[in-house]
Order: C-alpha cells, then structure tokens, then sequence
C-alpha cells in the first residue's frame, strides 16, 4: 500500500522552485511513496519577518484544510518554521508534521549540541525560538546567517561561497556537534558539505519525510 504526502510550500512560490522542492523530496521518497507539493493560492514570496510567518500561517492552513483523507494519507508542512501543524491536524484529523519538530530529537541522538545556519540573520532569530519553544535550547550553541537575499540563494556560486563561510565558523569557532540547516530543501555540493568535517549536516524536511515513511509502514501513524 503506497503511502501518500501532501507537502504544502511556505510561499506563494515560483513554478520552478514547485519544481525544486517536487524533485528534492521525490529524490528522498521511498518506492513506496507518492509525495506531491502544493503551492499556496496566496502567501508570502519570502519568509524574513514576522509578519511573513503570520501571512504563512494563515496561507497554510487555508491550503491544508482542502486535503481530503480520501486522497492523502499525512501532510508534511515544508516549513521549518512548522506553520499551521498543529490547527490543521486538529482541524483535518490528518496526521500532520513539521519539519523542525521531527528533526529536533533526532539531532540529539547524533549530538550533544548543534547549530543554527539559516539564510538571514532574523530567520536564524525566528527558528532558534521555535527550538526553545520544542525544549531544545540548551543544545542550541550558535545561529549562523548566510546573509543572502532569497534570490541570490538561488545562484550557486554566491550561496556555495556563504555556505563555506558559515560552515567554517561553526566548526571552528562554534564547535558544534551537527548543524540544523535553516531550509527544508536546500542541499550542498560535496565540496561545500566536506567543509563541515564530518560533522552532521541536518536537512529538516528530508528527515521529516523519512520519519514520516517509517511511522506509516511500521503502522505507527496515527
């Protein structure tokens, strides 16, 4: 029985970034799994302030409560910041999950502390709140920014260049144990993750998502 995920974006995005996240996921997604990413009718181009998480919020929710059981099993929130999780499964009774909530534990099972690297310095601010607010403040050593704009996220070049630097201050300066990564879907090149040294590099919506695969197929979702 295959296992189906709706995965709802955070921003009213791109068609190619649909796309993106589509292919991230699908490249994570077990034989057995159907993942599909819906983009919101209306939200923000870019979470960097708080008013862009309350707008999230609300354009979350208004996407996921449209899921119909009939057709999907789970819904995946692709959100670090965990939009609307917790009203859409009150409201769906589908099982709903936000990324950073199901990431935190694992980290501390490979880690006695982490870091924080996001794009921006405010949303650095914004996720170690969510991590305080989950129980995990005392394992968070540092915040990290890449200091880029959403766009130029985008461009190889200029985010594999922020990328090594804050990389390189985490393991030199920060000594963390393992870093949570900012972003649900962002990925890095080889040469960019052998900076870390080793050091585990968590990318919270693909641990979501095999967590999710798990509970389903050992008959623990409920």
């Amino acid at each position: 029985m295959s296992f189906r995920v709706k995965i709802i974006s955070p921003l009213k995005a791109t068609e190619a970034d649909i796309q993106r996240r589509q292919l991230r996921y699908s490249e994570h997604a077990g034989p057995d799994t159907q993942v599909e990413v819906f983009n919101l009718g209306e939200g923000p181009a870019a979470l960097n302030t708080p008013g862009d998480l309350i707008f999230c919020e609300h354009a979350v929710f208004q996407e996921g409560v449209k899921t119909d059981r009939s057709e999907f099993d789970a819904i995946l929130i692709d959100c670090v910041f965990d939009a609307a999780v917790d009203a859409l499964r009150e409201e769906t009774r589908i099982p709903t999950f936000g990324p950073t909530r199901t990431t935190l534990p694992i980290i501390s099972l490979v880690a006695p502390n982490f870091s924080i690297i996001a794009r921006i310095e405010k949303q650095s601010e914004l996720l170690a709140q969510v991590v305080r607010k989950y129980g995990y403040g005392d394992r968070l050593v540092s915040t990290r920014a890449l200091g880029i704009s959403y766009e130029e996220a985008k461009e190889k070049k200029i985010f594999n260049e922020a990328m090594t630097r804050q990389l390189r201050l985490v393991v030199e300066e920060d000594q963390a144990g393992a870093v949570m990564m900012g972003s649900t879907t962002m990925a890095l090149a080889d040469e960019v993750a052998a900076v870390a040294t080793g050091m585990p590099l968590v990318f919270p919506g693909m641990i979501a998502l095999r967590v999710m695969q798990v509970l389903w197929f050992d008959r623990l979702m409920v």
